[in-house]
């Protein structure tokens, strides 16, 4: 009995030794939920509608200063570029120092330009990357660029993402602050080689349900703040859509590929329509976190297609996921996140981030002219830094005390075919090739036939001649493989055949930790500076295959499966370019496009369907309306009706004096519209998306506006008027029965007018 009682009382002071070490790390909510996928990213509050407007407020009025006058312009662009050169990962000793000597006209404007970079900043995480990235100092020269983006619901990543579209742009500028701030003791004959140089934004997004479309809007404020030329359509009104097959009666998405090609076209549509040799460059990014200087690297190759290599975060055979902003820390209850002033982190913070440690309060203040004016922003810039450094410090304590530790793993395997043709893969070697096996694992830049990988530079010059994003000529007997795929096909047989790979330029899809600068799964060597590239020989080297592989046309065809989004890997082969030039069809049919087809006599009355049509019960209420004879006489609904959320959770129509069964179910409250006598509905707007259907607002021929749910931005929005285009034939037409799928709420809505 001794014995267990001994044995008793080792185990519980023990559990309370464990208890105490995961309060400790922890905090009350104990060791990281690894379920969440999530417990290894920097934690921040999930930010408010109020506060995401103050920000949008703040935004506009900077870029409402800059556009009061060109000077005014001038020096608002300068305050932005000097406050820019103190956001992580420079440290703030460093950044502060760039800002001595400023002019006043642009000191007016450095505490306003600062907090409107901290406010962004402090709305998501942002991954470490390196203070000194080891770019080239010198530019490839004088061009042209324009940064394309495709946005949808990706609130997460937009304040990391803003910020740094800003810091690559003013660095492609050669704007002189951001030079100074990245490379040390650089010339006035250096710098003077990066003037001439310009950068357009063109951001095209639609379908969002998160706060992308708000985010969006303080981007674009800011970018222009800062002078930059932007093209962002907010809330566009592309949508994937729904095919019907006569034959069977079901309803089929739109071609991925179709759809993908349209997007990124779309956002390239000020490219198009500008005078061939506007722009010298496209860099297509997509949502990704990414270090903006790394992405210098790109011009220097004078490759046709330059990219980097885009990765995912995996616990254990589970893919990492990022939703939204609203991770909350694990973290004692109401112990306050240290993010105090100089040195006052904690000291996890202090020994693992010892630039925090480069200066106190009053070195702050001295390297600053005006320190009494200057209090408030450099305030504010040093708080980010504490701030940043408490969060990040906290995830690495996580990432330590967990049972399974997050892995990197290669994601776009699809599009990426090494230099003979191979597809990627997510093993040691990626790039299966022999000849390129040894650069790869060494972190040099690797030739190959096609990437993507996040984001590519792409010479755009044959995007003048008319080659576009496009889907394959699957019925003339092209592989259906993705718009990427086909661009560097088409390139390649046009004769831009440079396509590379350089393995220090990485992205990722949800923060990454320190040692994503290290040696990746995959052999993919650790990032080198650009110093050991050209010294390495590997630009020789690189050269060297470019021009043995130029006549070498054979590549692998992955194809998609049918019906479905996903490639068949099983189901590939190998194809050679030459055999038949698909490249020259297209071109001949895009620059000679069929005349199209007459006009219809009649407009098309059936709109729809909006929504899902693959879940829930099929309804029709076409025969409750005797086809149009019994009109609409009542409207009863469920919805929930707040800007944050709204849905359409179920409707019931009365024709005449006959009510069909509801369609949905039974939450959200429930209210009903009467039409008056002679009353008929004449239009409709219906906000949805691939899964549900949001709001509906009708318009009847008596003015009045029936909305069932809340309208709202952000979303995927339909005008399901009969020839909604023709203003014409706008309210000769009523709504005479409608149609869908529902279950717990409508899942999906088609409109039937006479």
């Amino acid at each position: 009995m001794a014995q267990l009682w001994l044995y008793l009382t080792q185990v519980t002071v023990l559990s309370l030794i464990w208890s105490a070490r995961c309060s400790h790390a922890f905090g009350a909510t104990g060791p990281p939920d690894e379920d969440d996928l999530a417990f290894f990213i920097p934690q921040v509050p999930q930010p408010t509608s109020s506060h995401l407007e103050a920000i949008l407020t703040r935004a506009t009025a900077l870029r409402d200063t800059a556009k009061s006058s060109p000077a005014v312009g001038s020096a608002v662009s300068e305050a932005l570029a000097a406050a820019m050169s103190t956001v992580p990962p420079i440290s703030l000793v460093r950044g502060l120092r760039a800002l001595k000597d400023i002019p006043s006209d642009i000191q007016v404007h450095l505490p306003d330009a600062v907090e409107l970079l901290a406010a962004i900043r402090g709305l998501g995480v942002a991954p470490p990357c390196l203070e000194r990235p080891g770019a080239p100092r010198g530019p490839p020269g004088r061009f042209q660029y324009m940064i394309a983006a495709n946005l949808m619901n990706c609130e997460a990543i937009m304040p990391y993402w803003t910020l740094e579209v800003l810091r690559l742009s003013l660095l492609l500028q050669g704007n002189h602050r951001m030079l100074h701030t990245y490379f040390h003791n650089i010339t006035n004959i250096e710098m003077a080689r990066w003037e001439g140089s310009a950068v357009h934004i063109s951001v095209y997004e639609s379908g969002s349900t998160d706060n992308t479309a708000v985010l969006l809007k303080i981007a674009e404020a800011l970018w222009q703040a800062a002078g930059l030329k932007t093209h962002v359509i907010v809330n566009g009104q592309m949508q994937r859509g729904f095919l019907l097959n006569p034959f069977s009666g079901k309803y089929s998405k739109q071609h991925k590929v179709e759809y993908a090609a349209a997007l990124r076209n779309i956002a390239l549509e000020p490219l198009y329509s500008s005078p061939s040799g506007t722009y010298d460059y496209v860099l297509f990014l997509n949502d990704v976190f990414f270090c903006a200087p790394d992405f210098l690297r790109l011009g220097h190759y004078g490759a046709d297609i330059a990219c980097g290599l885009d990765f995912e975060v995996y616990i254990g055979d589970q893919k990492a996921r990022m939703q939204g902003t609203s991770h909350q820390p694990h973290q004692p209850a109401g112990r306050q996140r240290r993010r105090l002033f100089g040195l006052r982190t904690n000291s996890y913070a202090r020994s693992h981030y010892a630039h925090l440690e480069e200066h106190n309060e009053t070195e702050v203040f001295d390297i600053l002219p005006g320190r009494a004016n200057w209090h408030s922003a450099v305030k504010r810039m040093t708080k980010v830094h504490a701030d940043e450094a408490t969060r990040q410090a906290e995830a690495d304590a996580r990432v330590q005390e967990a049972r399974v530790k997050p892995r990197y793993e290669f994601y776009d395997t699809w599009v990426s075919k090494d230099l003979g043709g191979n597809p990627f893969m997510k093993e040691d070697p990626l790039a299966r090739d022999t000849r390129t096996i040894d650069l790869l694992h060494r972190g040099l830049p690797v030739p190959v036939k096609c990437c993507w990988n996040g984001g590519a530079l792409i010479n755009a010059s044959l995007l003048y001649a008319g080659v576009r994003f496009r889907t394959g000529l699957v019925e003339e007997g092209e592989c259906d493989i993705s718009e990427c795929s086909l661009l560097c096909e088409d390139y390649r047989r046009l004769g831009s055949r440079r396509v590379l790979v350089d393995p220090t330029v990485r992205v990722g899809y949800v923060p990454w930790a320190k040692d994503f600068h290290l040696r990746l799964p995959g052999g993919v060597g650790p990032k080198i500076p650009w110093s050991h590239v050209e010294r390495s020989g590997a630009l020789e080297r690189l050269a060297i295959l470019w021009s043995d592989t130029k006549f070498c046309m054979s590549t692998q065809c992955v194809p998609m499966r049918k019906d479905s989004d996903l490639p068949d890997i099983h189901n590939f082969r190998v194809i050679d370019l030459q055999n038949v030039n698909f490249t020259s069809m297209y071109l001949e049919r895009h620059g000679n496009p069929s005349p199209p087809p007459p006009m219809p006599q009649s407009c098309n009355l059936i709109m729809g369907p909006y929504g899902d049509t693959s879940d829930g019960f099929a309804f029709d209420d076409l025969a409750y309306s005797s086809w149009g004879k019994t009109p609409i006489t009542k409207i009863f609904y469920r919805a929930s009706a707040t800007l944050s959320e709204s849905l359409v959770f179920a409707l019931r129509l009365s024709y005449g004096n006959t009510a069909t069964t509801q369609h949905g179910g039974d939450l959200g409250e429930a209210g009903e519209f009467e039409l008056q006598y002679g009353e008929h509905i004449t239009g409709a707007i219906i906000q949805y998306d691939e899964t549900t259907v949001f709001a509906i607002s009708f318009e009847t021929n008596k003015k009045r506006t029936l909305t069932i749910g809340a309208l709202r931005n952000g979303v995927g929005q339909a005008r399901a008027n009969p020839c909604p285009a023709s203003s014409e034939h706008v309210g000769k037409y009523r709504l005479i029965a409608i149609a869908g799928t529902a279950d717990i709420r409508v899942r999906s809505i088609t409109m039937v007018w006479a």
